[in-house]
This record gives structure tokens, C-alpha cells and sequence, in this order.
């Protein structure tokens, strides 16, 4: 048996029988995880929080025949502002689940790890969200989703996106490079671009979808009339 210890950025729970939890995980030093906490949801002595979605919590693993039990959680950090803005939390459970489909178990990068606690520090840290702004956020994770897969090509993307995405593309770019260090400009100037926001978003998704085969979708957590 392997004793494992990671900071673990929690994607996924499900309830197992009356007092167990399945717990998915992005780990620093290990990757993608999957762990059955035995027992914890009837425990006094173990903190069921520690494993909420969103959360960052170092556990301790044991490891055998390639099944994972957790045995000791310890909360690093919860991203309480994001818990409560839903537009953050929205956008932050779409991550969520986008790196849970994506990422396969076992695939370890402690870089895209710290990424994406850099992220949702950034996220959680926004003292105000705009609906454009939202979309550019996700834009630019599913862009580093395309770049850590190696499936992001400037030439395809540019015909996925055609004349018209392909140029608002780049004005959008151009917003965000001309106010760096101004989030509340930045988030000004981008609200025109909502609808092409979502727009490039869904065709990103999709450009995803058809090289990754897997199914991720906005609409799913963000339902709104642009």
C-alpha cells in the first residue's frame, strides 16, 4: 500500500451508501484522482467540508490495486467570494467540470495545477463581475485548455471562428492588452462584446469537443438571453 499526500483543487462529490463520499480531485503532485472517503459523512472527527467542490484541501491518499481511499483531509483555502457571486460561481463549477471531462486519471501537471488556483485567486478576488467580462474568463481558460492538449492551431481556429469572430477576436485582445492593470476599464469597453463573446466561447467548446471527444457546454451553467 502507497501513502500519497497532495494540495488537491476538489472538481467533483457524489454520495456513496449512507456514510461514504466519491471524491474527484485535481492534484499538484499526482494529477487527476479518484478517492472514496470511507465513513466521513457520518464521522464526528473529519471535516466533510474540507471536500466541497472548489475548495483546496491537502489529503493524504492510500493507494492500492489502483483504487485511491482518502484518510486525512486538512483545508488549505476556500474561494468565499466566489461562493457568494453567482456569476463567479458560475463560471468557477464551468471550469470545474470542463477539467474533470478533459483531464483523464493519473494525467499529472503540477503547472496547469497552479494555474488553476491562479484562476480562481483571480476570480475570487474581482470585486465585481460584468456579463462580458464573464465570458472573456472562460475564453481565455478554454484557450489554455487548447494550449496544455496541444490542439490549439492559429489557423484552424481562425477558420473555425471565420472573417467575422476571427476579427472581434482581436479587438477583444486588443481591449484587454491596452488596459492592463485596469480590470474596471477592461470590463467597461468588453460589454459591447457580449454577444461575440459567447459566440467565440461556443465555437472554442466546440473546436474542444471535436478534438478531445468530450462534451462541455456553457449553456449548462450559465442560462441567460444576450
Amino acid at each position: 500500500m502507497d501513502i500519497l499526500k497532495s494540495k488537491c483543487l476538489i472538481l467533483k462529490k457524489k454520495d456513496l451508501n449512507e456514510a461514504d463520499l466519491l471524491t474527484v480531485v485535481f492534484s499538484k503532485d499526482f494529477g487527476k484522482i479518484s478517492g472514496v472517503a470511507y465513513g466521513i459523512r457520518k464521522s464526528k472527527k473529519r471535516n466533510l467540508i474540507t471536500l466541497n467542490p472548489l475548495n483546496i484541501t491537502e489529503i493524504t491518499f492510500h493507494r492500492k490495486n489502483g483504487y485511491y481511499t482518502i484518510v486525512e483531509t486538512e483545508l488549505v483555502r476556500n474561494f468565499g467570494n466566489i461562493m457568494k457571486n453567482i456569476e463567479k460561481l458560475e463560471i468557477s463549477l464551468y471550469i470545474l467540470d470542463s477539467v474533470n471531462k478533459i483531464y483523464d486519471i493519473n494525467y499529472e501537471n503540477e503547472d496547469f495545477f497552479n494555474k488553476l488556483e491562479e484562476i480562481f485567486d483571480f476570480i475570487n478576488n474581482l470585486e465585481s463581475l460584468k456579463k462580458g467580462y464573464k465570458y472573456y474568463i472562460v475564453l481565455t481558460f478554454l484557450r489554455r485548455i487548447m494550449l496544455e492538449q496541444g490542439i490549439y492551431d492559429t489557423d484552424e481556429i481562425n477558420r473555425e471562428l471565420g472573417v467575422e469572430f476571427s476579427q472581434l477576436y482581436r479587438e477583444i485582445a486588443m481591449i484587454h492588452k491596452n488596459n492592463i492593470g485596469n480590470i474596471e476599464k477592461t470590463q467597461e469597453d468588453m460589454e459591447k462584446y457580449c454577444y461575440s463573446l459567447r459566440k467565440i466561447v461556443e465555437i472554442f467548446e466546440n473546436y474542444i469537443n471535436r478534438n478531445l471527444q468530450v462534451k462541455i457546454e456553457i449553456k449548462k451553467f450559465i442560462v441567460e438571453d444576450l
